[in-house]
């Protein structure tokens, strides 16, 4: 929760920043704006994995189990995970493809799937591949520190929590432009346990003690992860057509000087921080 509250504050300043400091009338914004508007007749080929990879990173528990052998380890690791051994694969998929479905159509481009790719091979512009080419979710301990000050002595709580990471391979491309041809993007976002604890001080025994409790993380948790994860990314690819349509209508041998985000529920362009594609080497 600490996680999405600090995005939340990021995002917010991002947009105030924007709004005081970024000229309204730049070419890029200018652009920006006529891609929103022109929001008609865009298509996209979604596609899916047919699998996702799920690794174990607890390697402590080899120790602990006096594992040795290399060639047992990701198979030991996976059947002593706590979500990943449960975590069904169609399931994990068809959130994370209903958040992107759903969320692009918000961004008003029309959806095809593997089964009406004849119809979709049929539009002649504005339409796109969009490739969710692999998905890979791991599972880790990670330290988390709880600390407060009280009469000018630090205390802290140290804990381990389930973390859940997901990450993501999109290959996207325009159909009928070979210029760049098909290229990779990456994307990772993870979850965690949710601790909630509190310090207490008692003036009669002049003792500080800690109480917590924390909401562990489940498949479902995980599931419904995905479906967000698929409208984060719907927003990340919009995100990124709208940046390669600003690159392409620049004067010659002018370069943007932002990546820009838009927000559809306030209608708002902002430059992007860490919240967007990154583009793979090849």
């Amino acid at each position: 929760m600490l996680v999405f509250l600090r995005k939340w504050i990021v995002f917010m300043s991002v947009l105030l920043f924007s709004g005081l400091f970024l000229p309204s009338c730049s070419p890029e914004r200018k652009l920006a704006n006529e891609y929103v508007k022109n929001d008609t007749a865009r298509s996209i080929l979604l596609l899916k994995p047919a699998y996702i990879y799920k690794t174990s990173l607890k390697t402590y528990i080899l120790d602990s189990l006096g594992i040795t052998d290399k060639s047992l380890s990701d198979s030991v690791l996976l059947a002593n995970s706590d979500i990943l051994q449960y975590l069904d694969d169609s399931m994990f998929i068809a959130n994370y493809m209903l958040g992107l479905k759903k969320e692009l159509k918000k961004f008003n481009f029309t959806i095809y799937n593997e089964d009406n790719t004849a119809d979709f091979m049929e539009t002649d512009r504005n339409a796109y591949l969009v490739n969710v080419a692999q998905i890979e979710v791991e599972e880790n301990a990670l330290p988390y520190r709880d600390e407060t000050w009280i009469d000018n002595i630090q205390y802290y709580h140290d804990q381990l929590l389930n973390t859940i990471t997901v990450d993501s391979w999109f290959e996207i491309s325009e159909v009928n432009n070979n210029k760049n041809g098909r290229q990779v993007y990456f994307a990772s976002d993870e979850i965690t346990d949710d601790l909630k604890g509190e310090f207490t001080y008692d003036v009669f025994t002049d003792n500080v003690k800690y109480f917590y409790k924390i909401d562990s993380l489940d498949t479902d948790d995980v599931y419904n992860f995905a479906y967000q994860l698929g409208r984060t990314y719907a927003a990340y690819t919009f995100d990124l057509l709208m940046n390669k349509y600003i690159q392409k209508h620049l004067p010659s041998g002018k370069q943007p000087g932002t990546y820009w985000r838009f927000d559809p529920v306030n209608h708002d362009l902002f430059p992007a921080t860490g919240d967007r594609f990154v583009l793979m080497d090849k």
